[in-house]
């Protein structure tokens, strides 16, 4: 009986954190969904947008902003339920950033863990030669 209790104990424990574990998309599978209901945010510094450029269609709002979680409701226009994605650098970030979110009630926030310039899960949306604006 015991047995069954731990094994039950530790199913229940492992199950909770896969389920919380966030969506993982490309960059190619960002750029074509950007073009839908989903929002893509750059959350990198201004100076890195000004390097680089931004993802088009992406949405350049910093996530060292004090208020950063208000200005996405304000994107969003209160929307917590629409489709959020996040992009940084490496994708070090974006995980960081969308548990906070989660957090704080964003549901279904999406992580482009490779990022603008890649890492080992991918080259990155400038690699891949995805389309890029100005960060004016």
């Amino acid at each position: 009986m015991i047995r069954i209790l731990i094994f039950s104990f530790i199913i229940a424990v492992f199950a909770g954190h896969a389920s919380a574990a966030p969506r993982i998309i490309s960059a190619p599978e960002a750029a074509n969904a950007v073009n839908s209901d989903m929002i893509l945010i750059d959350i990198r510094s201004p100076g890195e947008w000004a390097e680089t450029g931004v993802a088009e269609g992406a949405v350049a709002l910093t996530m060292h902003s004090p208020d950063f979680p208000r200005k996405i409701s304000a994107v969003l226009k209160g929307q917590h339920g629409k489709s959020i994605a996040l992009i940084c650098a490496t994708g070090g970030r974006t995980g960081y950033v969308v548990s906070l979110l989660s957090k704080d009630g964003f549901k279904g926030v999406i992580d482009v863990s490779e990022g603008m310039v890649g890492n080992e899960l991918g080259p990155g949306w400038i690699a891949r030669g995805l389309p890029l604006v100005s960060a004016n």
